[in-house]
């Protein structure tokens, strides 16, 4: 009888903790120093998207050390990222940073803090590498771009610049503004 007693209560105790816990407005909040600030929605750590080109090879790879849902819509905050695009052409193009964003819909990522974007083509010798502090790459046209300044490395050139767009697919960059060059021979 008395342990029925304890069961009893204990399955009671089990209900009202749930309903308390899962009350909307309690939901992700956590107070500190008076305030609440909301936790996200869903993280995830050391992910990987995986996006396919229309033969079945993977066209862009995005991989992040951690992604977390920013409010309750559906834009994420990635963290230590790495996007990879495969140029149908054999290039291959991969952008580090240390934040970005993926805008609703996913059609374009912008990635933010020490912004490097490395190409490499296997019909020629070397590594571009392009320098910047923020970038957004359009996904589905693989297009990269950005206001700010910018600074490219191929072998021993050198180029500085404001503002950059770089269509992956047509393997074609265009600089904006201020443009500086060194060239040795």
């Amino acid at each position: 009888m008395l342990f029925r007693f304890f069961t009893v209560l204990a399955v009671i105790a089990l209900a009202v903790s749930t309903w308390i816990l899962s009350t909307p407005g309690r939901i992700g909040a956590t107070s500190t120093s008076g305030g609440k600030v909301r936790k996200p929605g869903y993280y995830l750590k050391d992910a990987v998207l995986t996006d396919y080109g229309h033969d079945g090879a993977p066209s862009i790879r995005i991989a992040a050390g951690r992604i977390d849902q920013i409010g309750p819509g559906d834009q994420v905050a990635l963290h230590d990222i790495r996007v990879e695009y495969h140029a149908p052409g054999g290039e291959s193009w991969t952008m580090l940073g240390d934040q970005a964003q993926i805008a609703p819909g996913g059609k374009a990522v912008q990635v933010q803090g020490h912004v490097q974007l490395r190409g490499v083509d296997p019909e020629r010798a070397g590594t571009a590498l392009i320098l910047s502090d923020r970038m957004t790459y359009d996904v589905a046209d693989a297009v990269v771009s950005t206001k700010s300044a910018v600074r490219i490395d191929f072998a021993a050139q050198s180029l500085t610049a404001r503002g950059l767009l770089a269509d992956l697919k047509r393997r074609s960059v265009r600089l904006e503004s201020d443009v500086n060059g060194r060239f040795v021979p």
